[in-house]
């Protein structure tokens, strides 16, 4: 066990750790046998950190490319063949009530017909039969193939819910079965099945069995993100734990733009499926390049299997070691380890207590922000692929600053500024008038910083959130709280839904809570040049 005091190398080890990760590294401070044998960064390490990170490519396609399957379309009532002598714009202009939005009801076509000059307050209101769709920038869409218009339209933001669901179940699904039967298995079964999913995705013709279709997808999808993370954390070793999980994130906001860049090019959800579906089953190559982890070998008591591939990779990182001496190592750190408290420990000490809530608020507030603003994303300018091209190449440089400014000053202080940043933002881009600009570029441009300071956030906090638990029970504690953000994903549909009855009602809402989220923050200290709590009683005392 860790010292109350430990050294700044140790807390170095522990600083930033990833964002939009489902499971938090290990923070317990243990004699590191696969360092002292293939040391803290190689030439494997790097080739697995590369192939991890590139893993969040298809996970950002998955998670938001509901923006481009169901993006704001144009539609209306069809011309009754009795109106053939109206032209299109007389039709749409006659038939609708002016104090609604879409064409859902309609005047009644035989009464209108009679004189459609006559008081159409005396003529009844009657559902439209047949909707057509505005194709001149998508071509097709599940909005259009399934009418998911006017009552109906709730079934858009229920894809995205069942996708948000099915991450959660899937991160707790596959990180159990990661833990008990390792990580290479797990991982490729999820790489196939999200390849395998997202084909068929593509070509499905009915609605409901789609969304069945839809969460067996999402469950690959959080799996992948949770084992790709944990083997992220455990092939590094000292000052690399700091860097790579950082790192590792990164390509989730280059992935967004490589999806814009697809879906300007087809146009069509169905092609863009089957395009994201090829790219993921490229990753099925991963079983030839990504062995097991040895640590969880190791974890697992499996030393043979551990030590034959601990010397593979010291070969591959240009040190020669012998089975026997592997086998040494192993033997003198064989140590024993702990248990971690459970999560309801933090809630039974009072000082912890109010932490906790106020770190889980915190992260619901992170988590509704993000999920949210990346599905409103398609409202923000006119041009839809470009907003979230923008926002995802500014969201990186939004990650990699957290770099710079968590080690310059405190971790409560860079989560507010950035907080702060993005509220200010979502301020701003309520207030731009929409059209008055080409191609609305200022919206367009406080949404990328908007989206910068939500992804700047993240790493901060989940920094924040593990200096204030202790070393006996941290990954328990923020496996806690960043469960939060993860409900707030499951919410973040009923949000954007709300657009329905006020088109820049989500934005508001989003506005409010990322600005009463920098009053959650003022309760809870600093954690910057402080020593690392061990116990819970120093966490109370903290």
């Amino acid at each position: 066990m860790l010292k109350y005091g430990t050294d700044k190398s140790s807390q170095a080890d522990s600083e930033i750790f990833s964002f939009f990760s489902e499971t938090p590294p290990n923070f317990v401070d243990e004699p590191d046998v696969t360092s002292k044998i293939i040391g803290d960064f190689g030439k494997w390490q790097l080739r697995i950190s590369i192939l991890m990170a590139v893993l969040k490519l298809p996970i950002a396609w998955y998670q938001l490319n509901i923006i481009f399957m169901a993006p704001p379309q144009d539609f209306w009532c069809k011309k009754p063949t009795a109106f053939g002598k109206y032209t299109e714009k007389e039709w749409r202009k006659m038939c609708c009530p002016r104090v609604e939005e879409y064409p859902c009801l309609i005047f009644e076509p035989d009464l209108l017909l009679l004189d459609p000059s006559m008081d159409k307050t005396m003529i009844p209101l009657v559902p439209c039969p047949k909707f057509i769709y505005d194709k001149r920038v998508f071509k097709r869409t599940i909005t259009s193939d399934w009418n998911l218009v006017c009552d109906r339209h709730w079934l858009v933001h229920l894809c995205q819910g069942v996708m948000m669901w099915g991450i959660v179940l899937g991160g707790i699904i596959f990180g159990i079965w990661a833990d008990k039967r390792g990580r290479q298995f797990p991982l490729m079964v999820g790489i196939v099945i999200q390849a395998v999913t997202s084909y068929i995705a593509s070509v499905i013709p009915w609605y409901w069995l789609f969304l069945c279709n839809w969460f067996i997808l999402a469950l690959a999808s959080g799996g992948i993100g949770v084992i790709s993370f944990v083997i992220s954390m455990e092939v590094v070793s000292g000052k690399w734990r700091t860097i790579v999980p950082v790192i590792y994130q990164l390509p989730f906001g280059l992935g967004s733009a490589v999806m814009a860049i697809l879906a300007y090019y087809f146009r069509d959800w169905r092609k863009l499926e089957f395009a994201l579906a090829t790219l993921s089953s490229l990753y099925i190559f991963y079983w030839l390049w990504v062995p097991e982890s040895p640590r969880w070998l190791l974890a697992t008591g499996q030393t043979e299997k551990a030590a034959a591939t601990l010397k593979d990779i010291a070969r591959q990182n240009g040190d020669d070691w012998s089975l026997r001496d592997i086998r040494q190592i192993i033997r003198d750190h064989d140590v024993m380890r702990e248990p971690d408290p459970g999560f309801m420990s933090f809630l039974r000490s009072k000082n912890m207590r109010v932490k906790t809530f106020l770190l889980s608020m915190n992260w619901f507030c992170t988590g509704l922000a993000f999920y949210a603003f990346a599905q409103y994303l398609g409202s923000i300018g006119r041009n839809i692929f470009m907003a979230v091209s923008v926002t995802g190449i500014i969201s990186t440089l939004g990650g990699l600053t957290c770099i710079v400014v968590i080690t310059r000053y405190g971790r409560k202080t860079t989560v507010a500024v950035y907080v702060l940043v993005t509220s200010i933002c979502f301020v701003l881009i309520l207030i731009t008038p929409r059209g008055k600009y080409s191609n609305d570029w200022p919206r367009l441009l406080f949404a990328g910083i908007g989206f910068g300071g939500i992804a700047g956030t993240i790493p901060a906090l989940y920094l924040f959130s593990g200096e204030l638990f202790p070393t006996l029970g941290r990954n328990v504690g923020v496996s806690g709280v960043t469960t939060f953000a993860r409900i707030a994903s499951m919410v973040a549909p009923v949000i954007v839904s709300l657009d329905g009855y006020l088109s820049d009602l989500p934005l508001m809402i989003l506005a409010f809570i990322t600005f009463a989220q920098l009053l959650l923050l003022i309760p809870l200290p600093e954690t910057k040049g402080a020593p690392l709590p061990d116990t819970l009683e120093q966490a109370e005392h903290f």
